[in-house]
């Protein structure tokens, strides 16, 4: 299915912050086509019982349960700039203790400094207004040796997406390297994969996508 110029802006506004009921659509397909790439972020930050962990765009949080379900005993906060995707999250989530959802303004995260054992965020790179301050906010609010891990999808692959011309930032692995190393953490790990996705205009695609991981020092 080929969307038009119009249907592709659209698509990629909906995907910055999802809003009314196109916006639940739109977080619907994200479980699908983001299901992988968080699993493995989430997989590398080798979470423990106990751990206080923050999630910078968990969309509407479906794969929060099967988190727990691993892993019963975590402090989980989420943080979005989409007001439907804070509600899904809350309604989809309900049944489950220690886990809160806060609305963001994507600019300051509100917590206090060394709040978190480990921080991750999946394909919201891309939208952050200022980077560099927004990096250094992650680093404020982890933990002396605590973790970091972003999914993301790189340029050489954001080119080939219709829809990421539109509101994207497009990052190599050696600038979100850079970015992150500059607020004072270590890089740990950066692994590239491969996967087929049914992408968010409906194709089947091949995609390249990586997880970089990284530690405040104590």
């Amino acid at each position: 299915m080929k969307l038009s110029e119009t249907e592709l802006q659209e698509l990629a506004k909906q995907l910055h912050c999802p809003s009314g009921k196109d916006g639940i659509k739109v977080g619907e397909m994200m479980n699908f086509t983001n299901n992988n790439i968080i699993n493995k972020t989430i997989h590398s930050l080798n979470l423990k019982k106990g751990e206080a962990v923050l999630e910078i765009g968990p969309g509407n949080g479906v794969h929060i349960s099967e988190l727990f379900k691993i892993i019963p005993d975590l402090n989980y906060t989420g943080i979005d700039i989409s007001k439907t995707m804070i509600s899904q999250a809350k309604k989809l989530n309900s049944g489950l203790k220690n886990v809160s959802f806060h609305l963001t303004d994507g600019k300051t995260i509100e917590f206090k400094a060394n709040k978190f054992d480990k921080i991750f965020t999946v394909n919201t790179i891309y939208f952050w207004q200022n980077p560099q301050e927004y990096a250094t906010e992650i680093t404020r609010v982890l933990k002396p040796g605590g973790k970091l891990a972003i999914g993301f999808i790189p340029e050489t692959t954001m080119q080939k997406i219709p829809f990421a011309k539109y509101g994207f930032t497009h990052y190599s692995i050696s600038a979100v390297s850079a970015l992150i190393e500059s607020t004072g953490l270590k890089i740990t790990s950066a692994v590239t994969a491969t996967e087929i996705v049914m992408s968010n205009s409906g194709n089947e695609i091949e995609r390249e996508f990586v997880i970089m991981t990284a530690e405040k020092l104590l």
